[in-house]
């Protein structure tokens, strides 16, 4: 354990709140650089295939580049690998900003988020060095919660700037936005890694701790099943809002509810997890969100699906930020960006099949069929997820 979680600094708090407002504004530029990305391809082009090629980029190529992404968070400085990889943000999206080409969007917009990938596993495995043990739970909210917040903006700053003075300028900000993050890093003061060797240079190596760990293992079992579910849901978002009558102004309604959920479960997880302990806020709050999500396939009426959004995006929240927390306890720091981007690339994996298997199941059983899969996937994730880990404490209780 790193001896900063004993002896943290005292302005713990003040880097912490640094680091999520980072995220906040990098998050909302990403966002807003990625309406104007989809917009822009669909207007050159009037092709889906170039649309789908573009958030096929976006989504899936941090993932395929999470092996790298993560050892530089733990083969260099932290800080300077988050500063550097806003930095490298930045001059991508400056770039695109002058692009007009397909071709050329595309292939700047794969350079954007390779830039980004280190990021998130960087700064993640950086938290429990400059946060105290008690304060683990109270870090991650805020941060999940800068992250929802820009989610929540970004999309709408975005559709704005798009669709008012053009995508150039929505692309102009995101660049600034990466280097306003860059210069709100370079000000936290604190330890952001363990002193190291430098020799474990392994890029697999957050793969293979996953795997060995019953607690990663399970969760990684459990939560893919549960995102699987999740990424159903994305594709039927749209069609529900428009079977609800609403059309596309429900369905920024439903997508809002979920953020708005989301954020306020964020600032409030460490509060819950504290006094329901990390490992139960994290099963029930997986399984109730997952029960909210399936109800949506019942709901009457765009309110009702609105709020059971919120309820979703409210526990799931909860339940992320004790996730997480576990897992940064769980971890080595040594190894700790490795298995966070390890986690990532799972993830995204998981969602992506859902994505991928969204338009046929939607055909096959209907829009509000497919909301009742999705929660019946993430409560059966959860419940697997239960299970596992108490095989694994079974087995080593017998030892």
């Amino acid at each position: 354990m790193s001896p900063s979680l004993d002896q943290p600094s005292q302005t713990h708090r003040s880097a912490v709140r640094r680091i999520a407002i980072a995220r906040a504004i990098s998050i909302a530029g990403a966002e807003a650089a990625y309406v104007a990305i989809v917009a822009t391809m669909l207007d050159r082009t009037g092709s889906a295939a170039w649309v789908s090629a573009a958030l096929l980029a976006w989504i899936g190529v941090g993932g395929l580049v999470s092996p790298i992404a993560g050892s530089l968070g733990d083969r260099y400085d932290r800080r300077r690998v988050m500063i550097a990889s806003d930095l490298a943000g930045a001059a991508a999206f400056a770039a695109i900003a002058f692009v007009h080409d397909p071709r050329g969007l595309l292939a700047l917009t794969v350079v954007a988020a390779i830039a980004e990938a280190p990021f998130t596993p960087a700064a993640t495995a950086a938290i429990p060095n400059l946060t105290p043990s008690h304060d683990l739970g109270w870090a991650n909210g805020l941060i999940s919660a800068g992250r929802t917040f820009g989610g929540l903006v970004g999309p709408v700053m975005g559709g704005l700037l798009y669709g008012t003075v053009g995508a150039g300028a929505a692309f102009a900000v995101n660049a600034a936005s990466f280097l306003l993050s860059a210069a709100l890093i370079a000000t936290v003061h604190g330890t952001f890694s363990e002193r190291r060797d430098g020799t474990d240079r392994e890029l697999l190596a957050g793969f293979r701790f996953v795997g060995r760990s019953p607690f990663l293992r399970s969760l990684a079992c459990g939560w893919s099943l549960f995102l699987l579910g999740i990424g159903l849901m994305l594709v039927a978002e749209l069609p529900m809002a428009r079977l609800l009558g609403a059309g596309s102004l429900g369905y920024g309604v439903m997508v809002s509810g979920w953020a708005a959920g989301s954020l306020a479960g964020s600032l409030v997880a460490k509060r819950v997890v504290a006094r329901h302990g990390e490992l139960p806020s994290l099963l029930w709050g997986a399984g109730c969100a997952a029960i909210a999500l399936g109800a949506i396939g019942v709901a009457p009426w765009l309110a009702s699906a609105a709020a059971l959004l919120a309820v979703a995006g409210f526990l799931n929240a909860i339940s992320a930020v004790a996730e997480e927390t576990m897992v940064q306890r769980s971890t080595p720091d040594a190894v700790r960006s490795r298995v966070m981007a390890a986690q990532e690339a799972i993830w995204i994996a998981a969602l992506g099949i859902g994505l991928g298997a969204g338009g046929a199941v939607l055909s096959a059983v209907g829009v509000r069929a497919t909301y009742l899969l999705a929660g019946v996937l993430g409560l059966g994730g959860t419940l697997l997820l239960a299970w596992l880990l108490s095989r694994a404490r079974a087995r080593v209780t017998a030892q």
